[in-house]
């Protein structure tokens, strides 16, 4: 009986040091931050937007992780903020204001990675940035062209965007901007996330459906093809029925330079200048005819040869794991919409001698460029 009791009580005591133990906590499956620049004249879209996030995140929504916006507003300083849910109620919390400083600022987007990397670590990451964009064209070209990232009076060039990211950190960058989904710009950012969602046109002011695409941006499995695929619906059924949506997988980007590289190989400028621009699809309504973004595959099936063509069309179906468009684009300078006959998922630059500003620029700051072109 009394070894009997002597075991017991050993086994009582080992039992309870072990309740009294802290089990670590797992780690959360994501931390997705949003990084919103709106001190430009989306700014009164960033409020119901943000609504939305918050509408998005109910119900453990978030799946343990964490939603953290980087919100640059006009009239304002900078703050972060975490959506959350407390008490059975999700809502906004104040997490810390900064100084006035340039949000499109490479390194202070960088140092704000950083800081939310640091105080949320997760096991998944992801990226949403939300602003103007108008894919790599530069913004001191003319005042309606944006680069990305407007912060006022202050840009965000393509090159500089990739400065601003960390590699190999991000599972998916998703683009609340206009013309991101520009095969220079994925190609830019091919080291920055496996995954990039964007517009090759224009996207419309009330955003990406964050009620509806939060879930997803934080289920386990990560389902980002659906999440283009509500995006797509949302403004197929919506009032004004425009959207243009591709998912770039980054890793398939070598193969397709590859191809395109083979193409251009034995073609000259005075050759490209030559290229028949009213049978390529026009994605791009920012500056007068004959414009300066077109259709990839257009732009490719003047130059390539049958054999050529089949190796590039394989190659970009296996980058643009899903692609989606509706009958007409909607663009904000005319102000008007244009059919698409031909859409393939990213634009391409198509070099023109008319644009030799834009030509330098494309030539000394455009990764593609020296990728395929030289």
């Amino acid at each position: 009986m009394k070894v009997r009791l002597i075991t017991l009580f050993i086994l009582l005591g080992l039992g309870l040091a072990s309740c009294s133990e802290k089990e670590p906590e797992p780690q959360p499956v994501r931390t997705v931050l949003v990084y919103l620049l709106a001190n430009n004249s989306l700014d009164s879209f960033a409020g119901p937007n943000i609504d939305s996030m918050i509408a998005g995140a109910a119900g453990q929504n978030l799946n343990g992780g964490n939603l953290i916006v980087y919100y640059a507003p006009k009239n304002a300083n900078p703050e972060l903020l975490q959506i959350k849910e407390e008490n059975g109620k999700v809502n906004k919390f104040h997490l810390k204001e900064y100084e006035k400083r340039n949000s499109a600022d490479p390194d202070v987007m960088r140092s704000v990675i950083r800081e939310v990397v640091s105080q949320y670590p997760a096991d998944s990451y992801g990226l949403v940035l939300w602003s103007h964009g108008t894919a790599w064209l530069p913004s001191d070209y003319q005042n309606r062209l944006k680069a990305f990232g407007q912060d006022g009076s202050n840009w965000m060039e393509i090159d500089e965007l990739a400065k601003g990211l960390p590699d190999h950190l991000f599972d998916f960058i998703l683009f609340d901007a206009c013309y991101m989904a520009s095969v220079e710009c994925v190609y830019e950012l091919r080291d920055k996330a496996d995954y990039i969602l964007a517009s090759p046109t224009e996207t419309l002011a009330d955003g990406w459906p964050y009620a509806e695409i939060i879930p997803q941006l934080f289920a386990t499995d990560l389902p980002l093809e659906k999440v283009c695929e509500t995006f797509y619906d949302y403004y197929l059924n919506y009032a004004n029925p425009y959207a243009t949506v591709s998912l770039t997988k980054t890793s398939e980007l070598e193969a397709l330079k590859d191809a395109v590289r083979a193409i251009l190989a034995d073609k000259t400028e005075e050759e490209l200048y030559q290229l028949d621009l009213s049978q390529m699809q026009r994605l791009e309504y920012l500056y007068k005819s004959p414009g300066m973004l077109y259709d990839m595959a257009d732009y490719i099936r003047q130059l390539a040869t049958d054999e050529q063509y089949a190796r590039f069309q394989t190659c970009i179906q296996k980058a643009l794991v899903y692609k989606a468009y509706t009958k007409e684009a909607f663009y904000a300078a005319p102000y008007r919409a244009y059919p698409i006959n031909s859409y393939c998922g990213l634009t391409a630059f198509v070099p023109q001698a008319s644009l030799p500003k834009i030509l330098d620029w494309y030539k000394e700051r455009v990764s593609w460029y020296r990728a395929v072109y030289e």
